[in-house]
């Protein structure tokens, strides 16, 4: 109270115009005081010290002891306008950001799409704004694992920039509040835990002090950030400049929009300019038509189809100009249900494939490839068919041109068939005779011969193998093109294979001074192939190998590989030129003219193991060097497990050529209608021992079994008249007391796998013409010994 009381005895007695230094303020309040005013008013005022400061004056007159008495009322209003300053800055802010808003807004780089402009005048408009030195947007890559720099607006170097990035795995923490806080305002950059992470590689180096981070939302999904960078001193960031930032980022997000949507309108734009130049320059006829059948559009291909104009043909009936079939309008009602499949009827559920006729303008039909498919509308309902036309008249005249050279093809195949089925049975019946009396005079069992007779007698009957090998040869390679080669696939045992192919040919080999060698994995147990035909494409690579080889070694190397075995032959002959490979496998070439004269063959033994190979779904392939020898590696695929007691294939097993042992006089009645092939046979089992019965014919034949009763019939598979062969083979096992009876066929030409199935039902074996003694007599041994 001391105090104050020292103040107030200090004011007592002072002037009232000593408290203002201005001659104005003295003024007013001479003039407020002597007219006795009582309204209030703001004044400067000084301080015992010399300090001024605002206060509010008001002066109120009334009576005190029966004098007017003035009194003024003195309020010190510095907080206040302190206050009323703080909100007229907070109102200046809130203006200029609602302005900086509002310029973004009129801009019209949103609606160009130029997303690279829109940012930076977005960048520049929000560094201004707030003040700060650096504002930049960020996006996160497809998988959120980093996040890159596309603009980065720099205001004291006025300077845009973009590329740097930050990868999630190096800032964990960081990464973790950008996805989390929909506004991030960090004060102190460096110690803030949300942010130290990027103190030493990124706000030490530019100075920052204070981060401002708002979160950018495209479409309901978190795409990047807004960041807005102050360097310096450490910046208390307001509410108002939080919210600022956050409309800040969804301009970003607006550009971000207005870009892929302009991009979108642009690619659509490029789409339909697009699918209008297919339109109209496809060589395919395309149309346009309502749901009332009426053409609304069509392109030029269709106009020359039609033989009319564009004008013409819109607005008139589609259906008009089609050649309609009975169902048609069946298979149309289907599409419009979208109903399932017919393949057949050539209706599936995106549209309608069929050739149809289509009326031109001049009269005629024009064969069309039509495709019909429905174009649905907004509401998913259908709006258009779409039909593409192509014109296939010319393919339409092709392929009767074709099923005219197919007629003629296959009645030339028919006649090739049967010239072959002919030859095949005209060259192998003399055969029959040459080959069967020949061995019957090598061996000499009707007179001894001399050294000269043995010579001829050898020579005729390598001519006769050698021309047996070509006829077989013809035969294979016309069967396997006809495609009517079948396959037996079984089981065989590898090594047995590889013994029997080489012992074939080892004493050719031998004659010439060759070394025989093979070597066999041991994992190659078992192949699955034809017995017959694999034996055959071995021979032709063995005997090949031998032929081209005149010093040296020939080797048959067999090797287990993941997909197969792999059968090498390889040879030190005279070698092949790479250049030549290409003519290597086919039928009736030899590479070399020269070779004729040196080389006897007919150049289909390597044709016909490639395509018995690829029947097998294999291959035959071939390394050489000219000079030096050649490869040869068949390939035959998926071997299976050996078989458990699996004993080989004993057909081709050598024999012995002599009976060792006294046979005992068994009969075979032998039916057989060539005679030379009967005579050889006759005189042959004869000479060996066997009471034998020749007829030629089957008319007597159940007569003869009940009078003879053989041991074994030998049979005739090409008998003519009123009984065939396959009439005996029915009486035989229709008789009880002859079921049992060995029966073996003879044939000039191979069986079907359905005529051998059924010949195993009634014969025992058959034997192909011409017959060599080495089969007759493995034939007798296994069931007459």
């Amino acid at each position: 109270m001391r105090d104050l009381d020292n103040e107030i005895a200090q004011l007592i007695s002072q002037n009232y115009f000593e408290l203002t230094n201005t001659r104005k303020s003295q003024n007013w309040m001479r003039t407020n005081i002597s007219d006795c005013c009582e309204k209030p008013y703001e004044e400067i005022v000084v301080a015992k010290d010399g300090s001024t400061f605002p206060v509010e004056l008001q002066s109120q007159v009334f009576f005190y002891q029966r004098r007017q008495t003035q009194v003024m009322v003195v309020k010190n209003i510095t907080e206040y306008q302190q206050a009323q300053e703080a909100l007229q800055i907070k109102e200046n802010e809130r203006r200029k950001q609602s302005q900086a808003l509002e310029q973004l807004a009129k801009n019209k780089t949103f609606q160009t799409g130029n997303l690279n402009t829109a940012l930076k005048e977005i960048t520049e408009v929000a560094a201004k704004t707030l003040l700060v030195q650096r504002v930049g947007v960020w996006l996160y890559n497809e998988d959120r694992s980093v996040i890159q720099c596309i603009d980065l607006y720099d205001v004291s170097q006025q300077e845009h920039t973009f590329g740097r990035s930050f990868l999630k795995a190096n800032y964990p923490a960081y990464f973790q509040a950008l996805e989390k806080e929909r506004t991030i305002a960090v004060n102190d950059a460096i110690k803030d835990k949300r942010t130290q992470e990027l103190s030493t590689s990124y706000l030490s180096v530019f100075d920052i002090a204070s981060l401002l981070h708002t979160q950018i939302w495209l479409g309901g999904n978190l795409v990047g950030i807004v960041s807005h960078e102050h360097f310096g001193n450490i910046r208390q960031w307001t509410l108002e400049e939080e919210n600022f930032a956050g409309s800040i980022a969804d301009c970003v997000a607006l550009a971000i929009e207005a870009s892929e949507r302009n991009a979108a309108q642009e690619a659509l734009r490029k789409s339909e300019a697009q699918f209008r130049a297919i339109f109209d320059r496809s060589s395919i006829g395309i149309g346009l038509i309502d749901m009332k059948a009426q053409i609304v559009d069509i392109n030029p291909a269709l106009c020359q189809i039609l033989g009319y104009s564009r004008q013409e043909l819109c607005g008139k009936r589609f259906t008009d100009y089609i050649s309609h079939q009975r169902g048609d309008l069946a298979l149309y009602r289907q599409l419009m249900s979208g109903t399932g499949k017919d393949a057949k009827r050539g209706v599936n559920k995106n549209g309608i494939e069929i050739e149809r006729r289509f009326l031109h303008k001049d009269g005629e039909l024009v064969w069309t490839h039509l495709c019909v498919s429905i174009i649905p509308g907004s509401d998913g309902e259908p709006e258009f068919f779409l039909a593409m036309v192509e014109d296939i008249t010319e393919r339409k005249q092709t392929e009767s041109k074709l099923r005219a050279s197919q007629s003629a093809a296959e009645a030339g195949s028919r006649a090739k068939s049967e010239f072959l089925a002919t030859m095949s049975h005209e060259l192998r019946t003399p055969l029959n005779a040459i080959m069967g009396l020949s061995q019957l005079l090598q061996q000499e069992i009707v007179g001894s011969l001399n050294e000269k007779q043995k010579e001829y007698i050898s020579c005729i009957y390598s001519s006769g193998e050698h021309l047996l090998a070509v006829i077989n040869d013809i035969l294979d390679l016309s069967k396997v093109e006809a495609g009517k080669e079948e396959l037996s696939l079984i089981p065989l045992s590898v090594p047995e294979l590889c013994n029997y192919v080489l012992s074939s040919v080892r004493d050719r080999a031998l004659a010439k001074g060759l070394l025989i060698t093979s070597e066999i994995d041991p994992k190659a147990e078992v192949c699955i192939a034809d017995a017959r035909r694999i034996k055959q494409m071995l021979l032709n690579l063995l005997t090949n190998a031998v032929k081209f080889t005149s010093a040296g070694e020939v080797s048959l190397s067999i090797k287990k590989v993941p997909e197969g075995i792999k059968f090498t032959v390889s040879d030190t002959g005279i070698g092949i030129d790479p250049n030549q490979f290409q003519f290597l496998f086919e039928p009736f070439k030899q590479l070399d003219s020269r070779l004729n004269r040196q080389y006897e063959g007919t150049g289909l033994g390597l044709a016909l193991t490639r395509k018995l190979a690829r029947l097998h779904g294999g291959d035959v392939t071939v390394v050489s060097t000219p000079g030096e020898g050649s490869q040869f590696t068949l390939f035959l695929p998926d071997p299976a497990q050996k078989d458990e007691g699996y004993e080989g294939d004993k057909e081709d097993e050598e024999v012995i050529l002599y009976p060792s042992v006294s046979i005992p006089k068994k009969r075979i009645l032998l039916v057989e209608q060539e005679e030379n092939a009967g005579t050889f046979l006759q005189d042959y089992l004869q000479i060996i021992g066997y009471q034998v019965e020749w007829i030629n014919n089957g008319d007597s034949f159940l007569e003869q079994v009940r009078s003879l009763k053989p041991d074994l019939i030998v049979l005739d598979g090409q008998l003519i008249g009123d009984v065939c062969s396959w009439d005996i083979l029915k009486i035989i096992r229709e008789e009880a007391d002859l079921q049992n009876l060995p029966v073996v066929m003879t044939t000039t030409k191979e069986l079907t796998l359905e005529k051998a199935s059924s010949l195993e039902a009634s014969a025992n074996e058959y034997l192909l013409k011409p017959i060599r003694i080495v089969q007759l007599e493995t034939m007798l041994k296994q069931y007459l010994s």
